[in-house]
């Protein structure tokens, strides 16, 4: 069979702030399914998944532990790694956030967006939900209380970096 180019699929990555579940296993079975596929038709695939690090969750159950988020993350993300090679996942790519690598090329592109005016520092406040670590306005909260998982927020402000997408606005 010719070989019909380059075929790239990623998943959303796991995030760690807890034992992998149902929904982490379920994503991976679905694109690895698709990907042994395009492989059976004849596509280079390149499939890449892995686990996202980071988080104000993360730092307080690692807290709650008495350990660090790296070692909080390390063994979540082995949990999630000995799962899909259970289900025997044809991933190429493991990635995890807290991966050298990984930290490196973000560093590279956030420098490179930043230095073509298209990353701005500013600040943004709100009513923040520590277990959704989301942010929510007034008019969204009901009866006070996260509108998604019921559960009191705070008052909280955040300096943050933002993408300039009124740059782009005309395209």
């Amino acid at each position: 069979m010719a070989n019909k180019g380059p075929y790239y699929m990623t998943t959303a990555i796991a995030y760690t702030s807890g034992k992998p579940h149902i929904g982490n296993t379920y994503e991976i079975v679905l694109a690895d399914a698709i990907a042994r596929f395009r492989r059976q038709e004849g596509y280079d695939v390149f499939f890449q998944t892995g686990t996202d690090e980071h988080g104000q969750k993360i730092e307080e159950k690692a807290k709650e532990k008495g350990i660090t988020p790296k070692e909080y993350v390390d063994d979540v993300s082995g949990q999630v790694k000995d799962i899909w090679a259970l289900m025997n996942s044809s991933h190429d790519k493991f990635i995890r956030t807290t991966d050298e690598d990984h930290e490196k090329q973000v560093q590279k592109i956030f420098k490179k967006l930043y230095d073509q005016g298209d990353i701005y520092k500013g600040s943004y406040e709100g009513w923040y939900c520590v277990p959704d670590e989301s942010f929510w306005t007034e008019s969204q909260l009901v009866d006070g209380k996260c509108p998604d998982c019921g559960r009191p927020v705070q008052k909280a402000s955040e300096e943050a970096y933002f993408f300039k997408m009124s740059k782009y606005a005309d395209r």
